[in-house]
């Protein structure tokens, strides 16, 4: 794997507990919100589908693809979106690179701050994670030209690489990971023969339509996209008990590249506060 040199990090506090509540939402397809930001500043919110945590896919029987070794581990939730989509435009235009509506569509990229809301009805838990969303390409995220390599690729494989944990046989299997595969999977892990639902947009696709793999499938390619969340604050409030409501508040340290802080180190430290809902 090139692009970025992962640090040995421990796993976020949280995580144990939030990944044990999302599996009975129904682990990989669970339904959660996600809030983007316009470049106007208005919030919108739409409901998506939990896909795992980026670099552990999840196993599903009818994906047969070569798989990526298990050398990494992450804390960012995963879901699949449209380059077409607005919320597709809204992580690039309210990145750092302030991509226009074309950037948002030709690849690689986005940055944009967003947050994800879960709530686990059996628990009675809501949990929120706030971060950053990142927006993964099967065309320039690996290989190909020069200039496919832009620096939209770059900074993502930079920012995913600060929470990627590496585990198990890396040092001897890293140069076998790939980003690309990593999302043909992605793809491949969708419900089989995934029909399009929205009508003809594009010279080639239409209602009913079936898609088989990604790297055979020009036009899915072409719009593909993997969204990765990077959290930086996550909250978690337990409701279960009336008399004792609890939140607590995980915020990623600012010296560790938490909210205002320095986004180069690729350490984590988490600062946790117990607060009253």
């Amino acid at each position: 794997m090139s692009g970025q040199h992962p640090t040995v990090i421990s796993k976020a506090p949280w995580r144990q507990t939030f990944e044990e509540h999302v599996q009975k939402l129904g682990g990989p397809s669970a339904e959660f919100y996600f809030a983007t930001v316009t470049p106007e500043g208005e919030p919108r919110v739409r409901s998506c589908i939990h896909r795992g945590f980026w670099t552990q896919l999840p196993e599903n029987k009818h994906n047969e693809l070569p798989k990526n070794p298990a050398i990494y581990e992450s804390d960012c939730p995963v879901f699949t979106t449209d380059a077409r989509m607005e919320k597709t435009y809204h992580m690039f235009a309210t990145g750092k690179g302030h991509g226009d509506r074309e950037q948002s569509k030709s690849g690689t990229g986005g940055g944009g701050p967003v947050e994800a809301i879960y709530w686990v009805k059996d628990t009675s838990t809501q949990w929120r994670i706030r971060g950053k969303g990142w927006l993964i390409a099967a065309n320039d995220i690996e290989g190909g030209t020069e200039a496919a390599q832009n620096s939209g690729t770059m900074t993502v494989k930079a920012q995913l690489g600060r929470y990627m944990r590496p585990v198990g046989d890396h040092e001897s299997k890293n140069s076998e990971w790939s980003w690309r595969r990593e999302v043909e999977n992605q793809f491949e892990n969708l419900s089989p023969g995934h029909p399009i639902s929205e009508g003809k947009t594009e010279e080639g696709e239409a209602l009913g339509q079936k898609a088989g793999h990604l790297s055979d499938e020009d036009l899915a390619r072409k719009n593909f996209r993997v969204v990765v969340i990077t959290p930086e604050v996550v909250e978690r409030t337990d409701l279960s008990d009336p008399e004792n409501s609890k939140r607590w508040t995980y915020t990623l340290a600012k010296e560790f590249g938490g909210p205002g802080g320095n986004e180069e180190k690729k350490e984590q430290e988490w600062n946790v506060v117990e607060t009253w809902p």
